[in-house]
């Protein structure tokens, strides 16, 4: 039997979260503009979604169960010269020389606590100064329940909690924003000083296929210890239900000594996928009574519903006309070090050694 496994591999990069223009001043230059900072006013974030050269992620994330969760931090007091002045839990933050690259980073750490791959562990430390859901349209557009308006004047940190849809997982990494503003603090000689009060900032958010599991559950009625193990072969095969593409393929087998119900746990398909279970091999002296081949949509862990991965059922009983035989799970695996898929067998024959 030839089978072929092709490698489903998840994306662990950092989101990337864009702006019109970058988020956090240039402080290598004075950050003072001509005229004094009006202290009467207040400031203003617009944010839109950065889904319009891809339509089908416009599509995908209309279909996010929760709306997106955005939260602002106030930093810093702006003062009248355009200075900043931390306050509260971020004080020892600073903005002098390069210390404004890494700004969003240590700004973040002290509101939440991250694990090792940077997730963020339990609430945060410091409440939000302003909480917002925005719902995602189905071509891209971004609705907010509430205006980002009348921000007292300062340095923010605006974060978007991780999102999630049927198949993907959203994540946004954190900007610094600035109330007023002006260009010659990110272009500097040349641009315009004037302080604005509004700001516009897309959101361009990086995504990681989800997983999901399936189960087959194999139950043999009848037996005939006379006649030797039996063993069922699985091959489970998993497609973009749109496209037609192979996302997976791979077999299973599951050995019987006695009659009785095993359960093979298929793990880590991608969310979405269309996955079909045929059971290729139907063991020595025996015949299929009862067949699920699907096809059935993988759902990804953790969605409502999943407590119980999508199951295959298949019964077989003991045949006397059937002829001695058994069967040998065998695959492709991809090997890390060598960078390229070799074949191996996963299990012992009958007799207890390895097959060549």
């Amino acid at each position: 039997m030839r089978v072929i496994k092709k490698k489903y591999r998840v994306l662990t990069a950092c989101v990337l979260a864009g702006l019109l223009m970058a988020a956090a001043p240039g402080i290598g230059r004075s950050i003072r503009a001509a005229e004094s900072v009006d202290m009467t006013k207040t400031g203003t974030l617009k944010l839109s979604l950065g889904t319009e050269d891809s339509l089908e992620m416009a599509l995908d994330m209309a279909q996010m169960r929760e709306p997106l969760q955005v939260r602002l931090w106030k930093l810093a007091d702006m003062t009248e010269t355009g200075n900043y002045e931390f306050q509260g839990a971020f004080q020892g933050l600073t903005m002098e020389e390069d210390s404004w690259k890494t700004l969003q980073e240590e700004a973040f750490d002290l509101i939440y606590e991250r694990d090792e791959e940077g997730k963020t562990e339990g609430e945060a430390k410091v409440a939000p100064t302003f909480t917002a859901a925005a719902e995602v349209g189905a071509e891209g557009t971004l609705t907010l329940e509430k205006e980002l308006s009348g921000l007292d004047l300062g340095l923010y940190l605006v974060v978007l909690d991780t999102a999630e849809s049927p198949k993907y997982e959203y994540r946004f990494t954190p900007m610094v924003v600035s109330f007023p503003w002006s260009e010659y603090q990110y272009l500097g000689s040349g641009a315009s000083d004037t302080w604005q009060y509004e700001r516009e900032a897309t959101l361009k958010p990086d995504r990681a296929p989800r997983l999901g599991d399936i189960k087959i559950v194999k139950t043999l009625t009848s037996y005939n210890a006379s006649m030797g193990d039996a063993t069922f072969v699985f091959d489970v095969t998993a497609a973009d239900p749109e496209s037609g593409e192979i996302l997976y393929s791979n077999v299973f087998s599951a050995t019987f000594s006695a009659v009785g119900v095993k359960e093979i746990l298929v793990e880590d398909l991608p969310a979405g996928a269309e996955v079909t279970v045929r059971e290729v091999y139907s063991g020595a002296n025996c015949q299929i009574t009862a067949s699920d081949e699907g096809p059935k949509i993988v759902a990804a862990d953790g969605m409502e519903g999943t407590e119980e991965p999508v199951t295959f059922r298949f019964a077989n009983a003991y045949n006397e006309e059937a002829k001695n035989g058994y069967g040998v799970e065998n695959r492709f695996r991809y090997d890390t070090e060598a960078e390229a898929y070799v074949w191996t067998t996963d299990r012992e024959d009958i007799t207890g050694e390895e097959q060549p």
